[in-house]
């Protein structure tokens, strides 16, 4: 594949002045050595985004973007690496080989392009049966029913593939697609004996997922069967193209009035977002499945600086929307929970009570996290029963012991003492030993940085102690091959975090291919924005020579802690659902497993 010569890369970036480049986008102002505005890639009033002439570099601290003048342009045009470098080169004055960029951004995303084609394909051809065939009659008149109008089904692309075994198949074939390659998108599935491939989906609606830059990626369908031998949803594989814990459905479209509100709305599931649109909601997205990954709620901090969570009434939906809080709150991301009544979930709720409720008395009216969790535990406890009362207080206690705010702290102890009956001054009581409880528990877990001075205080939020030691270390890494290569053949796993273990395994691809150090070209050669910004934000670090092997050896052996004490904890969830099962051989085994990774944790 043909490339951009790194000379060039490098004559591009030199010669491009960042503070020139940003205030074309950005109103600069000079407050001592660097240049301040208000961020392009969040809402906000108070300038937090700094450039610096010196470094060449920006930075914000309120949503964490970093990066330098190509970074720039590929984030604030949402443009691939060749497309930004030929702008630069353009605004520079530099000649490249016309032909040389429009290869490379013809492959851009490289050999997968083919497999975006057929998507856009597969989607083009599902719209046209839904929507101009017999055969797609039943289906739309479903839609319809379900609220939805030709103008949102022509947005959203939902189609219909036939009940035909093989109809999309064959127009791959005749379209001289490589079936094999089809088979791996995720579009056909190979016969049994070989002969041929037959369509992955027959008989549904189809609703296309689509990537950040609105390219579509995969499908999930739904059937219109009644029968509960049959999946109401069928979703395409994970495949190069589609990963469940990366995309977030509706974000190509949301981003813009994410941007512009600074708020975004989490549901569960696509249809949800769709129907919050029919409501005048046009800042939502949804994850596909249950799960919130690093990934998502990195790509929903770098639009967003608040974060409603909307998730069903039911029993699931409660427990989906706590674990949603809790994790972006450890990603220093807070986020206010939208409850929905009678176990409805948010498209129900708009077809019976309408749009107009749902926006003013759910979305309108979210609960703060500890109010929130007060509902979370009382809901399914009969505060008439003193077992009831004392499980409420402890389960309620347990987490406010993990909270610092004195005053939420305050109200929620109060209101407490209301709901139960119990004394204020006994539940301080008991709160403060909770806390002293909670404090020999995360002991362990916390990075004393004694022998590491320059373990820096981000000043955009709160990072975790095993953030900090990922960050300080990849600072390290990026800045010193010899240190890579040492810690690649000395440890099979080193970070923690799903970003920082990509960004090691593209580190290694990087050094193989370049031998030397050099952030700024490692950060350009990545295509995901928010790999791009976490690798900024460590090489941005300042870091002191002199105590460099002590800070690389508190990182390692606090991150190895981490890992030990996760694996304790895992396995004691093990142990227990092993004695629920009456399986007292593994419940076993695994207490002794526990024993000797605790010997190993004291011995470190």
């Amino acid at each position: 594949m043909t490339k951009i010569p790194e000379e060039t890369i490098e004559a591009v970036r030199s010669k491009t002045d960042i503070v020139d480049l940003i205030g074309e986008y950005v109103q600069l102002t000079k407050r001592g050595r660097n240049w301040f505005g208000l961020c392009p890639f969040h809402g906000e009033s108070t300038p937090s985004f700094s450039v610096s002439e010196d470094k060449q570099l920006f930075h914000c601290f309120g949503c964490g973007a970093s990066g330098n003048a190509i970074t720039f342009v590929m984030d604030i045009d949402n443009s691939p690496f060749t497309e930004a470098v030929s702008k630069l080169a353009g605004r520079a004055g530099i000649e490249l080989d016309i032909s040389l960029t429009e290869s490379a951004s013809h492959s851009k995303s490289g050999e997968f392009q083919q497999m975006r084609e057929a998507h856009e394909l597969a989607a083009n051809f599902y719209s046209h049966l839904l929507l101009n065939t017999v055969e797609g009659e039943k289906a739309l008149q479903y839609l319809e029913q379900r609220g939805f109008s030709r103008e949102h089904i022509e947005k959203y692309g939902i189609g219909w593939s036939l009940d035909d075994r093989e109809v999309l198949s064959q127009l791959l074939q005749r379209k001289k697609y490589d079936m094999k390659e089809m088979e791996r998108a995720g579009l056909c599935i190979m016969k049994n004996d070989g002969t041929g491939y037959f369509d992955r989906f027959r008989g549904r609606i189809m609703f296309p997922l689509h990537d950040d830059n609105g390219n579509v990626v995969g499908f999930s369908g739904r059937t219109l069967s009644t029968s509960k031998d049959e999946a109401k949803y069928l979703n395409s594989p994970e495949t190069p193209i589609f990963e469940k814990s990366r995309l977030l459905y509706n974000f190509h479209n949301a981003r813009l009035n994410v941007r512009k509100t600074g708020k975004v709305i989490l549901f569960e599931g696509f249809m949800d977002t769709i129907a919050a649109e029919r409501a005048g909601i046009m800042n939502s997205v949804a994850v596909m499945g249950t799960s919130l990954s690093d990934t998502h709620i990195t790509k929903l901090k770098r639009i967003a600086n608040q974060l409603i969570i909307c998730c069903d009434g039911d029993n699931a939906g409660w427990e989906a929307a706590k674990r949603f809080a809790n994790l972006t709150a450890q990603k220093g991301l807070d986020a206010q929970i939208a409850l929905l009544p009678s176990k409805l979930d948010p498209d129900e709720y708009i077809s019976t009570y309408g749009g107009e409720s749902f926006v003013e008395k759910v979305i309108g009216n979210p609960h703060t996290y500890m109010s929130f969790i007060l509902a979370f535990y009382k809901r399914s406890k009969n505060l008439t029963h003193e077992n009831d009362v004392l499980q409420y207080i402890h389960e309620v206690l347990e987490e406010l012991a993990q909270k610092v705010s004195p005053i939420e702290r305050d109200l929620m102890l109060r209101q407490l003492s209301t709901e139960t009956g119990v004394s204020a001054q006994a539940l301080q009581e008991q709160f403060i030993k909770k806390v002293g409880e909670f404090a020999k528990q995360e002991k362990a877990e916390v990075f004393t940085g004694q022998a590491s001075p320059s373990l820096p205080k981000m000043p955009n939020r709160n990072l975790s102690s095993i953030e900090r030691a990922e960050r300080l270390l990849l600072c390290h890494l990026l800045n010193d091959g010899q240190l890579f290569d040492r810690i690649r053949e000395s440890h099979s796993q080193v970070f923690d975090g799903d970003d920082y273990t990509a960004i090691f395994v593209k580190l290694a691809g990087f050094y193989e291919q370049h031998g030397t150090p050099d952030f700024h070209r490692f950060a350009e050669s990545l295509e995901d924005r928010g790999l791009r910004k976490t690798v900024m934000e460590a090489a941005m670090l300042e870091r002191d020579p002199e105590y460099a092997e002590q800070e690389i050896h508190d990182c390692i052996h606090h991150l190895e802690r981490h890992r030990i004490i996760k694996q304790i904890n895992q396995m004691m969830h093990e142990s227990k659902e092993a004695e629920k099962m009456n399986d007292y051989t593994r419940a076993l085994e695994l207490a002794r497993e526990i024993i000797q990774l605790r010997k190993s944790l004291s011995a470190m």
